[in-house]
């Protein structure tokens, strides 16, 4: 996904042609929407690449064990993903990703980063550099699929602190409405999950910064709203058994929404769908003043009327 320009807006933007809208798909916050993913599709390519992998460095060396975290139990697991990622990226993603002398080599338009092939004792941590993704798996535990290692750089208002080791539905239970509606299909789900079936799925919120890392503890004083989306996979690791979770975020100037026909009139009625729960569960609560004052300005009237 090409950007026009890397200012602080757009560095994690979608391209504006052919923007990724959960909320044009369904208005529904509690649904699970997987789809099946083609193997080279499982990670998508990213031109903008390096502001992904400076703010991974960043957060960590700011955060720590907030953004990495890693269980004893998971190393098998971890090592087996380090293989697969390398594997996959470098048969899929060619012209991006190649290894030579000894080093994993990624080639953007005007960037390009290298790492040593190694996993240097954290494969997990060493692999979500290689990827805008944010990485984490799960395995099952005695409390069901726990979260067992993860490298977390760009959570949506979560801290790996509070869910590492612990198990799906805890994980899940500030969500509204999970217990009731999906944690009985999420569990068939992980249990039925084949090693060549990956799945993906995609989140939304409306946020006032452009930032990526947003653990819910810092107050943004900005009028500019940015739409926040989550391209989410899951696949099953062959040999281990573990299911790998991936996050991508990308955010994008909500105004990206205004030559997309019927992308306001969806955004409104998804949220005019939200309880007050829901609301507060996305962070919404706090910005839905601004966020109805866009949707009823001139500009949302003419985006969705584009013919009066």
């Amino acid at each position: 996904m090409t950007l026009a320009r890397p200012d602080g807006d757009r560095r994690y933007a979608q391209d504006s042609s052919a923007l990724l809208l959960p909320f044009m798909q369904s208005a529904d916050m509690v649904h699970m929407g997987l789809q099946r993913l083609d193997d080279s599709q499982w990670i998508q390519p990213c031109q903008n690449l390096p502001h992904y992998f400076h703010n991974r460095l960043r957060a960590r060396r700011c955060l720590g064990d907030r953004v990495f975290a890693q269980l004893p139990r998971s190393m098998a697991a971890q090592r087996e993903l380090h293989q697969l990622l390398l594997q996959l990226l470098c048969r899929h993603q060619r012209r991006a990703y190649s290894i030579e002398g000894g080093l994993l080599r990624w080639r953007g338009e005007g960037a390009s980063l290298c790492w040593p092939l190694a996993d240097g004792g954290e494969p997990l941590w060493t692999a979500s550099q290689w990827v805008a993704d944010d990485l984490c798996l799960l395995q099952p535990g005695a409390r069901g699929y726990e979260l067992t290692a993860a490298s977390l750089a760009a959570p949506s208002y979560w801290r790996l602190e509070e869910k590492i080791g612990r198990p799906l539905d805890s994980i899940h239970a500030p969500v509204p409405g999970f217990r009731d509606k999906l944690s009985a299909q999420v569990t068939r789900f992980f249990d039925h999950l084949l090693p060549d079936y990956p799945v993906w799925r995609s989140n939304w919120t409306v946020v006032n910064s452009a930032e990526l890392t947003q653990r819910g503890d810092s107050k943004v004083e900005d009028e500019k709203l940015f739409l926040r989306v989550e391209r989410q996979s899951l696949r099953r690791l062959p040999e281990s058994g573990a299911v790998v979770f991936t996050i991508r975020v990308m955010i994008n100037p909500l105004t990206d929404l205004l030559p997309v026909a019927g992308a306001v009139t969806s955004l409104r009625r998804a949220v005019e769908r939200l309880s007050p729960e829901e609301s507060k569960y996305k962070s919404l609560a706090p910005l839905l003043p601004s966020l109805n004052a866009f949707l009823a300005s001139p500009a949302g009237e003419r985006a969705e009327n584009p013919t009066d």
